[in-house]
């Protein structure tokens, strides 16, 4: 640094110079670093942009949808689970495309009426993974 920017202002008191260069040197150091990430955040988005327009970044895995469970209506014996969970299944596919969806049978629900007519309900749990 050149000798007039250190030196002391004629006609001001010794101590008014020596705030002015410890309050002044530091501002402009501070404002030096931030100037300079500044100028690297946006040097940083131009090559986020071009990255991005020539395909060579790594994308971040989108994070998989939490499914809730699924459970069928009332039913009359004859089925199993994959009658019922699996079309659950295929919906949420046709919905969530980037994940993989499969399904777990978490058993099923019986019931007998007064006259020994058994019915039955179907429980699925859903989980959803990246491809």
């Amino acid at each position: 640094m050149s000798e007039s920017v250190i030196a002391p202002q004629k006609g001001w008191p010794r101590w008014a110079n020596r705030v002015i260069v410890w309050i002044g040197v530091p501002t402009g150091l501070l404002l030096a670093i931030v100037a300079f990430f500044s100028a690297m955040e946006q040097f940083g988005g131009y090559v986020k942009s071009g990255c991005e327009a020539t395909g060579y970044c790594i994308a971040g895995k989108p994070t998989p949808p939490v499914i809730p469970n699924y459970t069928s209506p009332w039913v009359d014996g004859g089925h199993s689970a994959k009658d019922y969970c699996e079309p659950q299944a295929t919906h949420y596919r046709a919905i969530y495309p980037a994940f993989n969806i499969t399904w777990r049978a978490l058993g099923e629900g019986r019931d007998k009426d007064w006259l020994g007519h058994a019915t039955y309900q179907y429980n699925c749990a859903f989980e959803a993974t990246s491809k």
